[in-house]
């Protein structure tokens, strides 16, 4: 058998001395692999993402409080203010309304709201007497315009005149409404009433309620 080449044997040579045994990279790739996936790697991932977590919950925080420490706080619709008048009562502008399901004359029904510290009601304008209409429904209700006779002017509880934005039907000295319009009756018919009285005056407001 013929020696080797001198560039075969110098081959043959580096590839022994330089290069480990194939045993050795598969250990050395195995030991890697093992680091890697390692159950002390776990924990430290999971710290990680928990980190990240607690971060933005935090940042996210922050900025909802930023916006809301910006934001002036709405003022509250009185027409929406409900829960300053008593049980039974419709709060609506600056006053609480009261619709009664009996049925009595006039004077009666004055009464009945004199008792609860209120008058029969009234309305400043034609946003109250709409809202008035839409809850009276098919029934007639006394209100608190009357006058004197008909040659007199209507007045309110208080003595106010009436401005008789509306005009008032028929020829009897005593008010009433009902869902079409604002009519008049005797003293004596029995008819169901409202009662209405300013939401200042509920709440203790220490400026003077006017009357309702």
């Amino acid at each position: 058998m013929s020696a080797p080449e001198p560039a075969e044997a110098l081959v043959r040579l580096l590839s022994t001395t330089d290069s480990p045994p194939k045993d050795d990279k598969g250990k050395k790739f195995q030991r890697k692999r093992l680091r890697i996936f390692s159950p002390m790697s776990f924990p430290r991932l999971y710290c990680s993402y928990a980190a990240n977590i607690l971060l933005s919950g935090a940042v996210i925080a922050l900025s909802v409080a930023l916006s809301l420490s910006e934001r002036r706080p709405e003022p509250v619709s009185i027409k929406n203010a409900n829960g300053a008048c008593p049980r039974n009562w419709i709060g609506f502008g600056s006053k609480c309304f009261y619709f009664s399901e009996d049925t009595s004359n006039w004077t009666f029904s004055q009464n009945f709201c004199k008792e609860l510290e209120a008058h029969l009601a009234r309305f400043d304008n034609m946003e109250e007497l709409n809202f008035l209409k839409r809850y009276t429904g098919t029934f007639d209700y006394w209100i608190g315009l009357h006058r004197e006779s008909p040659k007199h002017t209507w007045r309110w509880m208080d003595n106010t005149e009436y401005n008789s934005s509306v005009p008032i039907q028929g020829v009897e000295n005593y008010a009433y409404l009902n869902s079409k319009k604002i009519s008049s009756a005797r003293i004596y018919s029995d008819r169901r009433w409202i009662c209405s009285k300013p939401i200042c005056c509920i709440l203790q407001c220490q400026i003077p309620c006017a009357s309702s």
